[in-house]
């Protein structure tokens, strides 16, 4: 998680010294079955995939292991549990394009080198999924599977079992200098969610012990803070970390998500100018519109930081979608599991960041120092 924040917090600095260069230069499905066996890590099957990777020709490359569960059709009968038949694409920016091309309705718009944001699906064609020349693996009656990549950095893409669905994908994820990673499909509602053993392992270690989990039936609130951070600085020179006041991040409960984004999706389409819309607009910040009138579609709560960059409030137990809002613009969004009677604190920049108690502690004892200054300022505006 600590590598993952400092990435991120690189990724927008770079994002930040791109923005000052411009200005300076202008000077201006087939039905699946789904097992409630207990689901292990490491469990070993056969791994399907195209080609099957060999243990002796990937001794300089990462292991990369799968395990899907959850719930995948929200309209049958059969209980939350490990679910087989998921495909899954591990794509590096030279595989991304054309993947993207092979599956993606050109005429809905281009989606580029961009990943979808959680919690929306993008449907896709038995014909077009077939064309795909990429690699992928299957997950296994036990929800598992596993490939070999190179070190880099990599989108992964998750189809779901029971129709064309695009059901998830996450955007961007290095696998820094680890050889041996674990990333946890969460199937919610039909929805997938992908998150690394730093992220999902306590969702998944919940699942698993879910019948001895005190917890899991409580209504007991959990204390939410969202931190509203900002860096700015001169080319060459250092940056400057500081509050930002009055951000506001949406609450979306896991029951009203496809709603929400159904509404975003009915608000691009009727404010489009091109020939098409794209819930992805390239490089590696969102800036998908957003309108007051999707608010008065759906259900939707909002957090707002107020003017000290800092607001503590409580949740109700249970899987949410915070996205940060700015004006008219979504700028990036997390789908988090949030536990009865704990602690959580989230940093708002560019995205809604989930820090360990730690970090948050750090991040919280660091600000104490730092100036407050208007949100607006992060658009380049005091």
């Amino acid at each position: 998680m600590e590598l993952k924040r400092h990435t991120a917090r690189w990724i927008r600095r770079v994002v930040l010294i791109g923005t000052l260069a411009a200005c300076a230069a202008c000077s201006s499905q087939s039905d699946s079955t789904v097992s409630t066996s207990p689901v292990t890590t490491t469990t070993e099957v056969e791994w399907r995939t195209v080609p099957a990777p060999l243990d002796e020709e990937n001794e300089e490359k990462v292991r990369v292991r799968f395990v899907a569960y959850g719930d995948v059709d929200p309209n049958d009968d059969i209980p939350s549990g490990v679910i087989p038949d998921v495909r899954i694409f591990t794509l590096n920016d030279g595989e991304l394009l054309d993947w993207w091309d092979a599956i993606w309705d050109k005429d809905k718009g281009e989606m580029g080198q961009s990943g979808i944001p959680p919690g929306v699906q993008m449907q896709s064609t038995a014909e077009g999924i077939e064309s795909v020349q990429t690699d992928f693996v299957t997950t296994e009656s036990d929800g598992t599977t596993r490939t070999y990549v190179e070190p880099g950095v990599y989108t992964i893409c998750v189809v779901s079992p029971i129709d064309e669905l695009i059901a998830g994908c996450l955007h961007k994820e290095s696998t820094g200098r680890r050889r041996d990673i674990i990333f946890y499909v969460y199937f919610s509602n039909g929805r997938a969610y992908i998150d690394d053993e730093r992220d999902g392992g306590e969702r998944y270690q919940r699942f698993l012990h879910r019948a001895q989990d005190s917890f899991i039936f409580s209504d007991e609130p959990a204390t939410v803070t969202f931190v509203s951070t900002g860096e700015t600085g001169e080319m060459g020179g250092p940056f400057v970390d500081f509050l930002a006041s009055d951000a506001s991040v949406a609450v979306i409960a896991d029951a009203d998500i496809d709603a929400w984004w159904k509404a975003v999706v009915d608000f691009e389409e009727a404010n489009s100018h091109g020939n098409g819309f794209s819930l992805a607009v390239g490089g590696r910040r969102w800036d998908i519109r957003y309108g007051y009138a999707t608010r008065e579609m759906i259900r939707e709560s909002q957090v707002n930081t107020g003017s000290t960059g800092i607001v503590e409030t409580t949740f109700t137990p249970g899987d949410y979608l915070l996205c940060h809002i700015n004006g008219q613009s979504i700028l990036g969004c997390n789908y988090e599991d949030i536990a009865a009677a704990r602690k959580y604190i989230f940093e708002v920049n560019y995205g809604v960041w989930t820090l360990s108690e730690s970090e948050g502690q750090q991040l919280l004892e660091e600000a104490e120092d730092w100036t407050v200054r208007p949100y607006s300022f992060l658009n380049g505006h005091e």
